[in-house]
């Protein structure tokens, strides 16, 4: 085989299923070579950050690591903000970048960009292959790595010429070294032991690890045996199902009342496959102030990173389940829950009202909340839509809710919703909600989507600019609105030109009617909610201050 195809075969062979990207002259072997030894489908999105996001989207739904390919030069820059976006969430992806042909990288050949060294800060590993016989081994050790542990992005940049050559020895394969087993340290385990059985107050913090490790069903067996309330972050959304009695919604700067303030009155944190991102504790000097904290991740490198916990096991989820299980008592905690149920009724989330011939988004959302199945997954972009729809779109399972967290990638959601949909197949539909300036960051994917006739249906909340700045701008900056107004085209108009079916809705109704009109259609519907510019996200805790400083709105 030659280098390229050995690419192909190996991947399929490791399970791959779909390949995003934008092809260009450095990666014309690969491309041809998918063309000619390969079934996988090549889904061409027009930019090549969209391409990361859409393998990105796949990942989040399929649990595979997502598959990108990229030319060299812009083409590799170009994929730097999605594998940013990736690293940050821990999503599994392989990108596959071409470069310049062997004999000419450091001569400024066109096209040629030194991405191994500019990728290194935003992935797991890289690799740069300078032989066709490495290309197999090479391949296997990516697709494992973008696994193992905690997940993340890897990159392969593949000289022209090695794609083209043949390989001189036969693949000898490479197979993953087995994992060494897991203990449980016996002073660990003690203090972890004697704090389940003294804690009257106790929490779960659920994050994105423990839906990436598959242990949604553990955590939950856990709560329900030690009577314990459960919070998720936004990553761990569905991690908990989210009308369980147990639930408090997400925490956090746009977090519920009762979960904030559930956390700073807590004895006890069962951190569970989290960082202690900032976002999420406020104030860290003020963050829990009553409460032992057991906290169980796989990545030693958010261990004591923000917050000392009292109990530190590193781990995969899967593992130290097995172990930890025998731990958590059977419980109850009444008392606890009865103020729990108190903070609930008194500080349940609003839906602010709107004026005339406009929507609230929340009241939008909660509509979509209610009709959506357990089957279909829903994605966000980034801005105000992003905390009303992890608010009041609730989630029952895990790999439910896709949407960029740690970096705030704006244009995130609309490639992320292609490449989740390939993933998702007939098992359901996706939902993209996305606000008008973050949309626009990836509107040319609106082409993609109309070739593969991608059958999603997109929510697209208009208030006329970038409303999460405009907030920010209102309570913190002393209402001087600058460079948050954007003069927007017809958006339904626009879709139409792509060949996608387009409403607006200015009423209930009219939301319900054109909901009902695209469930039933087979391709891809785009409703425009026009919405209240001035309305803000609350709750909310403003940057700096304690869970407890909760705004209410």
């Amino acid at each position: 085989m030659t280098g390229a195809e050995r690419v192909w075969h190996t991947l399929q062979e490791l399970g791959a299923r779909a390949v995003f990207g934008v092809p260009g002259g450095a990666v014309l072997p690969l491309v041809d070579a998918l063309s000619l030894t390969s079934d996988l489908p090549f889904i061409v999105t027009r930019h090549e950050s969209a391409a990361i996001h859409a393998a990105d989207g796949y990942a989040r739904i399929s649990g595979r690591p997502g598959l990108a390919l990229v030319t060299s030069g812009p083409g590799g820059t170009n994929a730097l903000t999605g594998l940013m976006t990736a690293m940050t969430d821990s999503t599994p992806l392989v990108v596959l970048v071409g470069q310049v042909p062997t004999g000419l990288i450091g001569t400024d050949a066109f096209q040629e960009t030194d991405l191994f060294t500019m990728a290194l800060a935003v992935v797991k590993h890289s690799w740069k292959l300078d032989r066709a016989d490495d290309v197999d081994e090479v391949i296997r050790k990516a697709y494992h790595t973008a696994l193992e542990g905690r997940p993340g992005p890897v990159m392969v940049e593949l000289p022209k010429d090695v794609q083209l050559a043949g390989e001189k020895f036969p693949a000898l394969g490479w197979h993953a070294p087995s994992p060494e087993p897991w203990s449980f340290p016996p002073l660990q385990k003690a203090r972890a032991r004697a704090y389940l059985k003294r804690a009257k107050r106790p929490v779960f913090y659920v994050g994105g690890g423990v839906a990436a490790s598959g242990t949604a069903d553990v955590i939950t067996r856990w709560a329900e045996r030690y009577h314990a309330p459960v919070t998720t972050t936004l990553m761990g959304l569905g991690a908990f199902p989210a009308d369980h009695p147990l639930s408090l919604g997400m925490l956090g700067m746009h977090g519920t009342y009762t979960a904030n303030h559930a956390i700073q009155a807590a004895d006890l944190i069962l951190a569970l496959g989290v960082r202690f991102d900032d976002r999420v504790t406020g104030r860290v000097d003020q963050f829990a102030p009553n409460a032992r904290i057991i906290h169980i991740e796989v990545d030693p490198a958010e261990h004591n990173k923000i917050i000392a916990p009292h109990v530190t096991l590193r781990g995969d989820l899967r593992v130290v389940a097995d172990h930890f299980d025998r731990l958590v008592p059977q419980a109850e905690h009444r008392e606890w829950l009865k103020t729990i149920r108190q903070w609930q009724e008194e500080h349940p989330l609003r839906i602010p009202s709107a004026p005339p011939e406009r929507l609230a988004t929340a009241q939008v959302l909660s509509r979509v909340g209610e009709w959506i199945s357990d089957n279909d997954a829903v994605v966000t972009d980034v801005g105000q839509h992003q905390m009303w729809a992890a608010l009041f779109v609730p989630r029952r399972q895990p790999h439910r809710f896709l949407t960029s967290g740690g970096a705030g990638t704006m244009g995130y959601g609309l490639p992320a919703a292609i490449g989740a949909q390939v993933a998702l197949g007939d098992g359901g539909r996706i939902v993209l909600i996305a606000g008008d300036g973050s949309f626009q960051m990836n509107l040319q994917e609106l082409a993609t989507v109309a070739q593969y006739q991608i059958p999603m249906t997109i929510l697209l909340m208009n208030n006329g600019g970038h409303g999460m700045v405009r907030q920010w701008q209102d309570l913190f900056h002393g209402q001087r609105r600058h460079g948050v107004h954007l003069k927007n085209p017809d958006f339904v108009d626009l879709v139409r030109v792509f060949g996608i079916e387009g409403f607006t809705v200015q009423s209930e109704a009219q939301l319900e009617e054109a909901w009902q009109r695209a469930s039933a259609h087979s391709g891809p519907v785009f409703l425009e909610v026009k919405v209240d510019p001035d309305e803000m996200v609350f709750p909310m805790v403003p940057s700096g201050r304690s869970l407890s400083d909760v705004i209410e709105g």
